[in-house]
């Protein structure tokens, strides 16, 4: 019987991650969203530029109404030459040698659109907010990442582990829950996330208790008109964590928080410690995907426009060692069908109605070809810790599994998959 091998401890966050400091203003009609951001930044090699990303200004987002507005950037009490090479990209003129730091400031302004399928929208007396401001595009193994923003409902930003401080005004009756631990009202504390997200409005909320294995408060908040039992939420997102964390390793941080608004049906959003789901019959699994994205995606970062496989597939892959399984027209398919599971967002943004079925099905019928799932998760769990806090790339994959199964990386080629 095989017998994963022990894993060292995972390394530590990076001690030079990025530092953001947010106020955020959700306006009375929910339409706007004022914002003031201060982040203090410093490269672990030698730049000459910041980039920010925009993401609602991405192409899907601005044709459901979505519009991020930033102002003029200072640092230091002087202001930054900026260029808009994109409406998704902002980049400030900021000579910097490695290890030297710098800290900016940045005002912005969101337009929040009514009833929008992705990450920003508002409803009849809420919103939700993810990938809602500016947040710098640094991968401290590659320098800045300038993808293009994909033409479809799927992967925004890829994001290094960051330290988040924010401030939360809402209008008055209203909830708000993010990302990470609430010090304070309304003031909350994200530590080594790579992005956080926000949502506002009236819920019923019941809270328990995971040990995954250390204790986990998890935060389950239900929409007044979202038709859904909190408890059975609650119960299915401790089951996740305590299960995930045995096969992946630990779960990293203090809180989990899921948030069902109204507005979202039969889809899941994945953020650190923080997931929307929406109501559905098949509601568990969606559970159990968005929880696996807390390893694969959350911990484990990786370029979403590249490689967006890299954390679809293995969150697909997550829930379906939960019991979760695949939809009957993916679990019976020959493999044959799957040639293209590890295509960059720019192949999908003209095939994007195999999308789904090729990243997300055929990325677990690839593994699922490699024979036995206790190496693949052994594979994992030991991927998982080795690039814990990092931005990974297909590589650091393939030679994981290449560790625990002969001739892995050679089999998935067929599959499209390839360093």
């Amino acid at each position: 019987m095989f017998a994963c091998p022990p894993v060292p401890p995972a390394p530590s966050p990076r001690v030079d991650r990025p530092h953001y400091t947010l106020a955020v203003h959700v306006g009375d009609d929910l339409k706007e969203v004022d914002g003031d951001l201060t982040v203090r930044f410093t490269p672990n090699r030698p730049t000459q530029r910041l980039v920010f990303r925009l993401w609602p200004n991405g192409p899907l987002q601005r044709r459901e109404g979505s519009q991020l507005d930033v102002g003029d950037a200072t640092s230091a009490g002087q202001t930054l030459p900026a260029t808009r090479p994109d409406p998704t990209t902002l980049v400030l003129r900021a000579p910097l040698r490695a290890g030297q730091s710098i800290t900016v400031r940045l005002p912005w302004h969101l337009r929040v659109p009514l009833g929008a399928r992705d990450r920003i929208a508002r409803y009849a007396g809420g919103i939700r907010l993810g990938s809602f401001f500016p947040i710098l595009a640094w991968d401290p193994r590659r320098g800045w990442v300038t993808d293009r923003p994909a033409q479809i409902l799927a992967e925004s930003s890829t994001t290094p582990t960051a330290d988040f401080d924010v401030q939360i005004e809402i209008p008055s009756g209203m909830r708000a829950f993010m990302s990470g631990t609430e010090t304070g009202t309304n003031h909350w504390h994200a530590q080594a996330v790579r992005d956080v997200a926000l949502a506002a409005g009236r819920y019923d909320v019941v809270t328990g208790s995971a040990r995954a294995p250390r204790p986990v408060t998890v935060r389950v908040a239900v929409a007044k008109d979202a038709m859904a039992q909190p408890h059975t939420i609650l119960t299915a997102a401790i089951r996740a964590l305590q299960r995930l964390s045995r096969l992946y390793g630990p779960y990293r941080w203090q809180t989990y928080t899921i948030v069902m608004p109204p507005d979202i049906h039969s889809v899941g959003i994945e953020y650190p410690t923080f997931s929307f789901v929406g109501a559905s019959s098949f509601l568990r699994v969606i559970i159990d995907h968005e929880t696996a994205h807390q390893w694969f995606y959350s911990l484990v970062g990786n370029d979403q426009a590249r490689d967006p496989w890299l954390d679809e597939a293995l969150a697909t892959w997550g829930q379906t060692q939960l019991g979760s399984g695949l939809p009957g027209s993916l679990a019976g398919a020959p493999s044959s069908e799957f040639q293209h599971v590890g295509a960059p967002m720019s192949y999908w943004g003209t095939h994007s109605v195999a999308y789904f079925r090729e990243v997300y099905g055929g990325g677990v019928v690839a593994l699922a070809s490699l024979g036995s799932a206790a190496r693949v998760n052994c594979a994992l769990r030991h991927y998982a810790i080795h690039n814990a806090y990092r931005i990974a790339q297909p590589r650091d994959l393939l030679d994981q599994l290449d560790r625990f199964i002969p001739r892995a990386e050679r089999r998935l080629r067929r599959f499209g998959i390839h360093r």
